[in-house]
C-alpha cells in the first residue's frame, strides 16, 4: 500500500484510533525507508457527511493520474498520542511524488467511518503506466482490452453448422447520442466534433482513422446510457461523421421524449432491386450470412438452383429476386433485426412475403419457409396448385406466437385459423388489403413499420394511409401523424456513400433508435473484435438552487 486517505475525524481521540489501525495492517514487515503516505481530503474541504467517502475516491483517482500526492493543509503540530518514531507512518505535509514500487501499479486505500455507523474500507489500484511512462495529467487516457463481439442467431436450427466468422469489413456505422434535454443532446453532438478534430490531428493513418471511429460507436452504443432525447448519426468516414454531428449541434430543438413504440413488420411479396443489397449484406453481416447459407444448402438438396448464385449474379442479370431468393432476405432482414434487440408485436405479409412473415410468427421453421417458397414459385408458374397444396399438406403449422396480420384479409389470424387454414398460403392472386390491414395495425397501437423487403415498397403506402385519428409516433417520432418508417435496404445508400446492404439497415436502425426503440448495439458489431476508448462524457447541465435570504 502506498498511500491512506483518512477518515480524518480530526478529534484527539478518533485520529490516533485510525492511525494506528492501518499501521498495523499496512505497516507490517513495512520497510522504514518507506513509510505508509497519509492524509485526508478534509483538510481541504470539511467535513460532507455522506459524501466523505466519495470525496476520499475522487481525490485518490486524480492524485493516481496526476502521480502527486497533495499536501496535507494545515499540519502543524503532530498528535501527541501517537509515537510517530515508532509507527511506519507519514502525514504527507508537502505535494510528494506518488511512491514508484518496481513495475506495480499504484494502489490506496480510503477510509470511511461515520457516526451514524459507517464502517467502509476500499483498496484502489490504478492501472499501470507502460514501461514506466509519465502518469500525469497529459497522459493518453487507457483503452479498454479488445474482445471478440458474439454472434448471436436468433433461431439457430437443429444442425445449424457453426456461423463463419469471416466476413466482409462493415463500411457504415452509426453513432447513437442522447440526451435528458435537447439542448444536452446539441451540446454533446458538440463534444464529439471536438473530439473527431483532434483524433483526425493525429491519426496516422486511414486505417487508424476507421479503427478508432469503429470503437468510437461501439463505445457509445454499448458503454453509455440512452436518453430520451435522441440522433443516431450514420457515416461511413471521419467526414460524413462529421457532417452528420454538425447538422445535430447547429438544429433547432428536435421531438422530445416518446415511449419505445409498439412495432410492425411489414412482409411485401416482390423482391425488385434486391439483388445487389442481399449480396451485400451477405458480404457484411454474419447473422444474415448463415441464413442465407441455410437456405442455400436446402435448395442444393433439393436439386435446385443456388440461392447465392442468384444473388451475386452468376445466374444472369437480373436484379429482382424471385420467391426463395426473397424468403431468404427476409428471413435475413428479420434476424438482423432480432440480432440488434428489435422485435415485433405484429406481422404482416403480402403475397410471396406472407411465407416469412409466417416464419417470423414462429408458425413454420426456416426450412419449411424456404420448401414452401419453392412450391409456391412453382405453382405460380404452372397455373396449377396441386403440387401447393401437396408441400402444405405435409407441414405441421404452430399457432403464431406474435399477431399474424393475412395480407388478404387484413384480420389478425385467430391459432385455430393457422392451423385449419394453413396461414393463407394457397393465397397466389389475390389482391393486398392494405386498407383492411392499415386499420389492424393501427386497432394495436403499432406506431412503427419496418420493411422488411426491398426499401420503399409497402411501408411509405401504409404510412400515407394510417388513419388520421390513430395517430402514431409521426415520421419524426414526435407522437403526431402517421407511424415511423423504419426503411429496408435498397439500390443506394441514403448516405450517399457505399454499398447499400448494411447502409440501408443501418440507417433503419438509426431511425428506431429516434423513435425510442431499445436498440441492442452489439449486434451491428457481430464477428468483430472492438475495445472501449475515451469518448467525450454527458454534458451536465448545471443549475443552481441556493437558498436566498428570507424575508419575515
Amino acid at each position: 500500500m502506498d498511500y491512506l486517505e483518512a477518515h480524518g475525524t480530526a478529534s484527539e481521540l478518533g485520529d490516533p484510533i485510525e492511525v494506528q489501525a492501518a499501521a498495523a495492517v499496512y505497516g507490517e514487515g513495512r520497510d522504514p525507508a518507506r513509510p505508509l503516505l497519509i492524509g485526508t481530503v478534509k483538510t481541504n474541504i470539511g467535513h460532507l457527511e455522506a459524501a466523505a467517502g466519495v470525496a476520499g475516491i475522487i481525490k485518490v483517482v486524480l492524485a493516481m493520474r496526476r502521480g502527486v500526492i497533495p499536501k496535507h493543509l494545515h499540519f502543524d503540530a503532530p498528535n501527541p498520542h501517537l509515537d510517530w518514531d515508532r509507527l511506519p507512518v507519514r502525514v504527507a505535509s508537502e505535494p510528494t511524488d506518488w511512491p514508484v514500487d518496481g513495475g506495480r501499479p499504484p494502489r490506496a486505500a480510503v477510509s470511511a467511518f461515520g457516526i451514524s455507523g459507517a464502517n467502509a474500507h476500499l483498496v484502489v489500484e490504478g492501472y499501470a503506466a507502460p514501461n514506466g511512462a509519465d502518469r500525469s495529467a497529459d497522459a493518453a487516457a487507457p483503452e479498454g482490452a479488445p474482445g471478440a463481439v458474439a454472434i448471436a442467431l436468433p433461431d439457430p436450427g437443429p444442425d445449424q453448422a457453426p456461423v463463419p466468422e469471416a466476413h466482409d469489413p462493415r463500411a457504415v456505422r452509426l453513432l447513437p447520442l442522447s440526451g435528458k434535454s435537447d439542448s444536452a443532446l446539441r451540446t454533446l453532438a458538440g463534444r464529439y466534433l471536438s473530439w473527431l478534430d483532434e483524433r483526425n490531428g493525429a491519426a496516422a493513418d486511414r486505417s487508424t482513422v476507421d479503427r478508432s471511429l469503429a470503437d468510437m460507436a461501439w463505445t457509445a452504443g454499448i458503454g453509455r446510457s440512452h436518453f430520451a432525447h435522441r440522433a443516431g448519426v450514420v457515416f461511413h468516414d471521419a467526414a460524413s461523421l462529421h457532417a452528420g454531428l454538425s447538422a445535430v449541434a447547429s438544429r433547432s430543438n428536435g421531438p422530445g421524449g416518446c415511449e419505445p413504440p409498439k412495432t410492425a413488420f411489414v412482409y411485401p411479396g416482390d423482391g425488385d432491386d434486391a439483388a445487389a443489397a442481399a449480396e451485400a449484406l451477405y458480404r457484411s453481416e454474419p447473422v444474415a450470412r448463415a441464413l442465407f447459407d441455410r437456405c442455400d444448402a436446402v435448395l442444393r438438396e433439393d436439386g435446385g438452383a443456388s440461392l447465392l448464385d442468384r444473388m451475386s449474379g452468376e445466374s444472369g442479370p437480373e436484379q429482382a429476386l424471385d420467391g426463395p431468393a426473397l424468403y431468404a432476405l427476409q428471413c435475413a432482414l428479420t434476424a438482423l433485426w432480432s440480432s440488434v434487440g428489435v422485435r415485433p408485436s405484429a406481422v404482416v405479409g403480402f403475397g410471396a412475403g406472407e411465407l416469412a412473415a409466417a416464419h417470423a410468427a414462429g408458425v413454420l421453421d426456416l426450412e419449411q419457409g424456404i420448401r414452401l417458397a419453392v412450391a409456391r414459385e412453382a405453382a405460380k408458374a404452372a397455373a396449377s396448385e396441386d403440387g401447393l397444396d401437396a408441400a402444405l399438406a405435409g407441414i405441421a403449422f404452430r399457432p403464431p406466437t406474435i399477431a399474424l396480420v393475412s395480407g388478404v384479409t387484413g384480420r389478425a389470424l385467430r391459432s385455430e385459423e393457422v392451423l385449419e387454414t394453413a396461414c393463407g398460403l394457397r393465397h397466389l392472386h389475390e389482391p393486398a388489403a392494405y386498407g383492411p390491414c392499415i386499420r389492424t395495425l393501427a386497432d394495436r397501437e403499432v406506431a412503427a413499420v419496418a420493411e422488411i423487403g426491398p426499401r420503399g415498397s409497402d411501408g411509405p403506402t401504409i404510412a400515407s394511409h394510417w388513419p388520421k385519428s390513430a395517430g402514431g409516433a409521426g415520421e419524426a417520432g414526435n407522437g403526431a401523424g402517421g407511424p415511423v418508417v423504419l426503411p429496408g435496404p435498397g439500390a443506394a445508400g441514403g448516405n450517399g456513400s457505399a454499398p447499400d446492404g448494411d447502409a440501408g439497415f443501418v440507417e433503419a436502425v438509426a431511425r428506431a433508435y429516434e423513435a425510442g426503440l431499445p436498440v441492442a448495439f452489439a449486434g451491428l458489431f457481430a464477428g468483430e473484435t472492438r475495445c472501449r476508448i475515451p469518448v467525450p462524457g454527458y454534458p451536465f447541465e448545471r443549475r443552481r438552487y441556493w437558498v436566498g435570504s428570507l424575508k419575515t
